[in-house]
C-alpha cells in the first residue's frame, strides 16, 4: 500500500535473515504480476510491472504463518523467570486466525482478510468481536492488517498494525520479551476510506 513497493520487495527478499508472511496484498499484488485480468486492470497493482522473475517468484513461496518454536526463546532467555514466553510457540501471521478452529486447519482467507469472529453475547446472540480477544492460544500470535482498531495487546494475540501507511505510527515487537517499539510515520502514504 506504500510507496515503492517492487523495490521493497527487492530489498527485503534480498537480507538473509529476513522472513515474511503473505497477506492480501501481496495476493492481489502476485495475482496481477501472474496476468490475473481483474487485478491487472487495476491502478493500485499497477506496480507490479516493476517486479522481477525472482521478486515473483519470492512472493509466491511466502508462507501465510511463520512458526517460531518455543525452544528457540528457551536459548535466548536462559536463566529467565517468565514461564510463559519460554514455554509458549509464536505463530506469525498477516491477519488473523479463526478461535474456533485448529491452527492447522485455517483456510486461506481467513489468515490474510481475518479482522472480526463471531462471539456469543450476554443476551445469548452473536455478535462479530476481534477475533484476538477471542483466541485461546496456547500459541501467542503476531498479526497485523487492522489499523482501524491499532495496537492489540491481548493474553494470546498481539496485533502490531498501528497505522504507518496511514501517517499514524510503525510498531515492532522484540521477542522473547514482548517489547513493543514505535517510531512516528513520515508521512500519510494511503488515505484511510471510511465505510
Amino acid at each position: 500500500k506504500g510507496p515503492s513497493s517492487a523495490q521493497v520487495i527487492e530489498y527485503v527478499r534480498n537480507q538473509p535473515r529476513w522472513f515474511a508472511v503473505r497477506g492480501n496484498h501481496d495476493d492481489r499484488a502476485l495475482a496481477a504480476a501472474l496476468g490475473d485480468p481483474a487485478c491487472c486492470s487495476k491502478p493500485k497493482y499497477q506496480w507490479v510491472k516493476a517486479l522481477s522473475e525472482e521478486d515473483v517468484g519470492w512472493m509466491s513461496e511466502l508462507p501465510y504463518t511463520i512458526t517460531i518454536p518455543r525452544r528457540m526463546f528457551n536459548a535466548h532467555v536462559s536463566g529467565s523467570n517468565d514461564s510463559e514466553i519460554q514455554n509458549q510457540d509464536v505463530v506469525i501471521v498477516h491477519a488473523g486466525l479463526d478461535p474456533s478452529i485448529p491452527l492447522e486447519q485455517q483456510e486461506t482467507q481467513t489468515m490474510i482478510t481475518l479482522r472480526n469472529a463471531i462471539a456469543a453475547d450476554a443476551d445469548g446472540g452473536n455478535k462479530p468481536k476481534a477475533w484476538a480477544k477471542l483466541w485461546r492460544g496456547p500459541e501467542l500470535v503476531i498479526f497485523g492488517h487492522d489499523a482501524k482498531r491499532g495496537l492489540q495487546q491481548e493474553e494470546y494475540a498481539i496485533g502490531l498494525d498501528s497505522g504507518c501507511v496511514y501517517g499514524k505510527k510503525l510498531t515492532g515487537l522484540i521477542l522473547p520479551e514482548r517489547e513493543l517499539v514505535s517510531v512516528d510515520a513520515v508521512r500519510e502514504h494511503c488515505p484511510i476510506h471510511k465505510k
